[in-house]
């Protein structure tokens, strides 16, 4: 039989910490995300200390924190992120000089708040927690035949690869080309487009997302390549003809970010454009699941702030500034654990709906 005494007292308990729950509401003691911002330091290899070198690295480190941020290379074009750039050092949370080995580097603290503002007034996007890598199979057809691109004559393409992805937020990575490798893909595997043993042989790696070179090397400089992106039933092809690695290497750049993006970023929209977007917990009982799930709610990336609306028995019903829609917000929750989704669509009945496991 249960206890009328406990049932009184669990019920009581949750009256109380409903009405904490309302009163923070309406004393606008909601939680406020940007008094938990973190932090990004960036160090920049600097001549000297004078006002213009500090100008310009200053510009250089938030030009990289960008990228790095939202692996969009179009939102330096935007005007409001022009004129932030042209006048960069009151931008600096912190900015100081450190010696190492002789040399001299600027190094700059960069707010993620600040970053995720500017962001968000040129509408752009960022990256939703971590990415998977991309995993880069190169084919060279030359004068010798056809080979795998893993010669000392293809180092400085790696090198130059890896540096841009790195740049947008991605990391690349290579095949060893060991004999597993040449057991499951041989060059004119990857020249016949047979994708089949690729993913396979790519699949030993835990890479799902794969970018694939084939290479014809021509007279002088100039080099055709085609780009293929894979990933499950997508496929993208790109084809061009260039005569420098940086040249060779954007298209291939281009369209990996664009899907990738496409997969793991979420956009920022200005305020004006902003609404709240609404979601119910399960399973909150007691002050304490309250704190902790809306501390949990909070440190969301990209979120403005989280307001309580409701307590309905052990759900508890919040708004959420900052983050426009359940696909966003899905992304920006994957690694999280201790809440789980229950319902991922907004329309069916209920709503947004999370369990909290804690």
């Amino acid at each position: 039989m249960s206890n009328p005494c406990s049932s009184a007292g669990h019920t009581l308990a949750l009256r109380q910490w409903a009405w904490v729950v309302i009163l923070f509401g309406a004393m606008g003691l909601s939680a406020d995300v940007r008094s938990q911002s973190d932090v990004f330091i960036t160090r920049i290899d600097v001549e000297d200390r004078s006002e213009a070198t500090i100008d310009q690295a200053a510009t250089e480190a938030l030009r990289q924190v960008l990228l790095q941020h939202s692996g969009d290379p179009a939102l330096l074009s935007d005007p409001a992120i022009q004129a932030v750039l042209a006048s960069p050092r009151s931008q600096l949370a912190l900015y100081q000089f450190e010696r190492v080995e002789g040399r001299i580097r600027f190094v700059a603290h960069i707010d993620r708040v600040l970053i995720e503002g500017l962001i968000r007034e040129a509408s752009g996007t960022v990256w939703a927690g971590e990415r998977p890598p991309v995993f880069l199979w190169l084919v060279i057809d030359d004068v010798n035949g056809r080979r795998f691109g893993n010669t000392e004559a293809e180092e400085p393409l790696w090198v130059d690869f890896e540096v841009a992805f790195s740049a947008l937020g991605l990391n690349l990575r290579r095949p060893l080309y060991d004999l597993t490798d040449g057991a499951l893909v041989s060059p004119d595997t990857l020249w016949r487009r047979d994708y089949g043993p690729v993913v396979e042989a790519s699949a030993r790696y835990g890479m799902t997302h794969l970018l694939v070179g084939r290479l014809i090397r021509l007279s002088g400089d100039r080099t055709i390549a085609e780009w293929t992106y894979l990933h499950r039933a997508v496929e993208q092809s790109v084809s061009i003809q260039a005569d420098t690695r940086a040249a060779l290497i954007e298209p291939g750049l281009a369209m990996t970010m664009t899907e990738m993006r496409r997969l793991f970023a979420v956009e920022l929209k200005t305020e004006a454009a902003s609404q709240p977007l609404v979601i119910s917990i399960e399973n909150v009982v007691n002050l304490a699941d309250y704190q902790a799930v809306t501390q949990l709610i909070a440190g969301i990336q990209t979120l403005d702030q989280v307001r309580p609306i409701a307590v309905e028995g052990d759900t508890l019903r919040l708004a959420l500034f900052g983050v426009d829609d359940a696909d966003s917000l899905i992304r920006l929750m994957a690694s999280q654990t201790e809440l789980q989704w229950v319902n991922t669509d907004p329309d069916a009945d209920g709503g947004l709906l999370l369990s909290w496991q804690g």
